[in-house]
């Protein structure tokens, strides 16, 4: 009897380990609270939109770039993250440290300059596991005008290996 509950659980726990994740698509998922009564005002880009990894040694690669930008005003960045869509709505990743910001984005003590494109050209997801998924970096800020604004885009990380 323990013999074949323990070769249940093993067969379970090594059809989970390797099934496929599926965490759906954020079609008509509604914004994190905390963004959904700002002005949006930053323009957030990601390159490629639909992102597909490259596999290198023992992990995958989903390679790409991240652009924000200001047309109205110099803005204050005072919040900056990303979220993950599962369980039909998204779920806080992380919110970063704003010296993140000025490093990997080149701004200086979190102020991007109207008109000045701001690019994080290594903004790399990596892991171990092969599996797509759906994130939206978010990043909240003050204007000119002392408003809170934000900007937040998209980016779907497929499991379309290109290097097979």
């Amino acid at each position: 009897m323990m013999k074949t509950k323990v070769t249940f659980l093993l067969v379970f726990l090594f059809q989970f380990a390797f099934a496929q994740v599926d965490y759906g698509t954020p079609s008509n998922a509604s914004l994190p609270e905390k963004l959904q009564n700002l002005k949006v005002e930053i323009e957030v880009m990601h390159f490629p939109k639909e992102n597909d990894p490259i596999k290198i040694k023992d992990k995958y690669y989903w390679k790409h770039a991240t652009a924000i930008l200001s047309k109205l005003s110099d803005v204050k960045i005072i919040e900056f993250g990303a979220y993950l869509f599962h369980n039909d709505k998204w779920n806080l990743r992380k919110s970063y440290d704003l010296k993140d910001l000025d490093k990997n984005f080149g701004t200086k003590k979190q102020v991007m300059s109207q008109g000045e494109p701001y690019v994080w050209s290594k903004n790399w997801r990596i892991d171990n596991r092969l599996f797509g998924g759906w994130a939206m970096w978010y990043f909240i800020g003050v204007n000119d005008k002392g408003e809170t604004i934000c900007g937040y885009e998209t980016i779907n990380t497929t499991s379309n290996l290109l290097n097979k």
